[in-house]
């Protein structure tokens, strides 16, 4: 079930940019999102891979959004929102926007998989419900390698249920990228 129906999609999906200073790492992910053209890998960290890999904006944890952006709790339940940079961290290199969430209930599971399952639609609502509002559009997301769990999951189960999250979104069940 879509819960994110009456927020209209894109045509061109989101595209999710992992980064990291470890080429080796990225380089052994690439083989299991070979079908997932959404997906992009640069090497480096911070403000050198925005400008090289052009990112609109960069996932960020809920405490690293009251960090680096100065977010300020509550922050809703199960849902990402987006945050405009501010000055100080753009002239250091950062994108126009962070992406952050997810806040979960003390009853939820605290599984990595759990986590990706609410992370990825919050993400992807995010974006949509921003873009359906605002000229300057959000194309890119900068995402941490351990942010989508690659550090706790295999490649192929977090491959694997990014290709579901993204098909159920975008309304394709079973597509091909």
């Amino acid at each position: 079930m879509n819960r994110n129906a009456s927020v209209p999609f894109s045509s061109e999906p989101t595209r999710l940019i992992l980064f990291s200073p470890d080429s080796l790492f990225l380089d052994e992910l690439k083989p299991f999102s070979a079908g997932l053209p959404f997906i992009e890998y640069w090497v480096g960290y911070g403000p050198e891979v925005t400008a090289k890999a052009k990112l609109d904006a960069l996932w960020v944890t809920i405490m690293g959004a009251v960090e680096l952006f100065g977010a300020v709790p509550l922050f809703p339940l199960h849902e990402a929102f987006v945050l405009k940079t501010p000055a100080a961290r753009l002239q250091r290199g950062f994108p126009p926007y962070g992406i952050a969430g997810v806040a979960i209930s003390p009853d939820d599971p605290r599984t990595p998989e759990h986590g990706l399952q609410l992370m990825i639609p919050a993400l992807l609502k995010a974006v949509r419900v921003f873009n359906s509002m605002k000229a300057g559009q959000i194309l890119r997301v900068g995402i941490l390698p351990e942010d989508l769990a690659l550090k706790a999951l295999s490649p192929v189960t977090v491959f694997g249920i990014i290709r579901h999250l993204y098909d159920e979104q975008n309304g394709k069940h079973g597509a091909t990228y």
